[in-house]
């Protein structure tokens, strides 16, 4: 009843698995994502019957999403506390692109009527204090929406699956095997993105505690399945990290909220 596989079983695995499909970052795939997002979030907005106008966009990174919102005549802030990737073109668009911690927004109260992240909520080292600063910013009436994953527990929330192919790794391999591995195999580094390690339970239990000042709007958690085959082969490695088997199986969330006071 092991607690982690040994190396073999890595390398058996890793031969196993291949790389999830590419997430392209080139200036067409960005300015496409941009653009696809933008619509999700007017098409919300629409199906809200909201007015809004003012946009800030949470963790942006290049910032295109917002760029697409200003080309729509929406006018659009966005913050990241890392401003090096930051695409020229939102800038040019009219963007206001500020290097800034989202967990203490330099912004006024009640300053936009519409708050957003995709991709970012997973990564925030404490996802609480960014949501009440989302809040706080935003206009009463107005909305909070949030999308991201993959979650710490689900089959890839280590983020480190252009070097490790197999699913929950850092359920099976301690940390250090991995790293020992990507080094030998000539990878470098192991790139890990750093990531909060929050459960699908604490997001739940986060969300709850604000359900005074937000009502949901709509509200998914997405399943991955596809490897509940390693929990069954492996339960001793699962079972002594977590009993929690609903966060072994969502990857994302998607939450709309309303600002209710």
């Amino acid at each position: 009843m092991p607690i982690w596989l040994q190396r073999d079983v890595l390398e058996t695995l890793q031969q196993k698995y291949s790389q999830p499909p590419n997430y392209s970052y080139d200036p067409r795939a960005l300015e496409r994502r941009g653009n696809e997002r933008a619509s999700e979030i007017v098409r919300l907005v629409q199906a809200q019957r909201s007015n809004a106008k003012s946009f800030l966009e949470l963790g942006c990174w290049d910032g295109m999403v917002s760029c697409a919102l200003q080309r729509m005549r929406k006018r659009a802030t966005a913050i990241d506390i890392d401003p090096g990737a930051f695409d020229e073109r939102a800038v040019q668009a009219g963007v206001r692109l500020l290097q800034m911690d989202a967990a203490h927004l330099q912004f006024e109260d009640d300053s936009f009527d519409f708050v957003f992240s995709y991709g970012s909520f997973e990564h925030f080292a404490d996802p609480e204090a960014v949501l009440k600063e989302a809040i706080r910013v935003v206009r009463k009436n107005g909305h909070v929406y949030l999308s991201f994953g993959p979650l710490y527990m689900s089959p890839y929330g280590l983020h480190v699956y252009r070097n490790i192919t197999v699913p929950y790794c850092h359920f099976l391999f301690p940390e250090d095997l991995l790293e020992e591995f990507v080094k030998e195999k000539g990878c470098g580094a192991m790139r890990s993105i750093s990531v909060n390690r929050w459960s699908l339970q604490d997001f739940r239990e986060l969300w709850s505690r604000y359900s005074e000042r937000l009502t949901k709007v709509l509200y998914y958690e997405f399943p991955k399945v596809s490897h509940v085959n390693l929990i069954i082969k492996y339960p001793s490695c699962f079972r002594s990290k977590t009993k929690d088997f609903g966060s072994l199986i969502v990857s994302d969330i998607e939450v709309l909220f309303r600002k209710i006071q």
